[in-house]
């Protein structure tokens, strides 16, 4: 079937790399596949709610698309992007610009895209930025980095020593449970214990965390995404003012450390809570 094609389109690749140049002062990404291209596609081939899988996220075209696509039309489709950190080439402009990792830039020309969308979205509605009434999807509009790493809960890799009488292991075990959760509390990174807790906790990668100011005893954000929510704390003690908080709101749902608890303040967050309570 020679006759011709209902549409055509044409893409000038050379916009998007003018665009990074203008952005980053460099071309720290050659031959940017056309965000105009990854648009109309997207557009063509999803729906609202749709989450979009770029395995090879590259620049961050497939991002930059969605990000601008949600604006214009109000469909909020997701997407998630996938970059190895492979380097980049060390006499590159990229290397010489800071960005040791082709993901560096993903990254970046996603943080820019933000940047852009936010001023924007101020200049139009400035009331959405006084301190009473900022508009909590604005901040970083849900775009989150994540990286694949080892867990932060540590295995258990204790062996008995035969040579040892029994009592002698079972103070070395002691010692050996003590050390972990020390470097637990003491040597995480705040939120990627919270992430991998609420992962073990079935949400999504695209929760939200508010803070609880109402607590006072003890530093406590409600985590939600859009089917669940669970108040969490990871501070190394349960202050009492706090269980005694849940003993009266007996409806919400709590996450803390194992070891911010003794028996008591434990039992009791058990039996007011049942279920709903959980420690790691």
């Amino acid at each position: 079937d020679m006759s011709e094609p209902d549409n055509f389109w044409y893409y000038d690749n050379s916009i998007d790399t003018r665009w990074i140049k203008s952005t980053f002062g460099a071309l720290i990404f050659e031959n940017p596949k056309p965000v105009e291209m990854i648009r109309n596609i997207i557009e063509m081939s999803t729906k609202e709610e749709d989450i979009i899988l770029d395995y090879f996220g590259g620049s961050g075209t497939t991002g930059h698309s969605i990000f601008e696509l949600n604006e214009e039309t109000s469909v909020k489709r997701k997407f998630i992007l996938i970059q190895i950190p492979e380097k980049t080439k060390i006499k590159s402009e990229a290397y010489k610009a800071g960005f040791k990792k082709i993901s560096d830039i993903t990254i970046a020309r996603n943080k820019k895209v933000i940047e852009k969308i936010i001023e924007e979205k101020k200049s139009l509605k400035p009331d959405l930025f006084n301190e009473d009434k900022i508009d909590e999807t604005l901040n970083g509009l849900g775009f989150k980095v994540f990286k694949l790493q080892k867990s932060n809960f540590p295995r258990v890799e204790f062996a008995p020593n035969p040579e040892l009488s029994d009592a002698e292991n079972l103070e070395t075990l002691k010692k050996y449970i003590a050390d972990k959760e020390n470097q637990l509390v003491n040597a995480f990174n705040r939120d990627e214990l919270v992430t991998e807790i609420l992962l073990k906790n079935n949400f999504t990668l695209n929760y939200k965390t508010v803070a609880q100011p109402h607590f006072k005893k003890n530093e406590i954000v409600l985590a939600k995404d859009e089917e669940k929510e669970t108040l969490i704390c990871l501070d190394v003690s349960i202050d009492e003012d706090t269980v005694e908080y849940f003993k009266t709101n007996t409806d919400k749902k709590f996450i803390c450390l194992e070891r911010a608890l003794d028996t008591t303040k434990k039992y009791n967050l058990k039996h007011y809570l049942g279920d709903k309570f959980n420690a790691f």
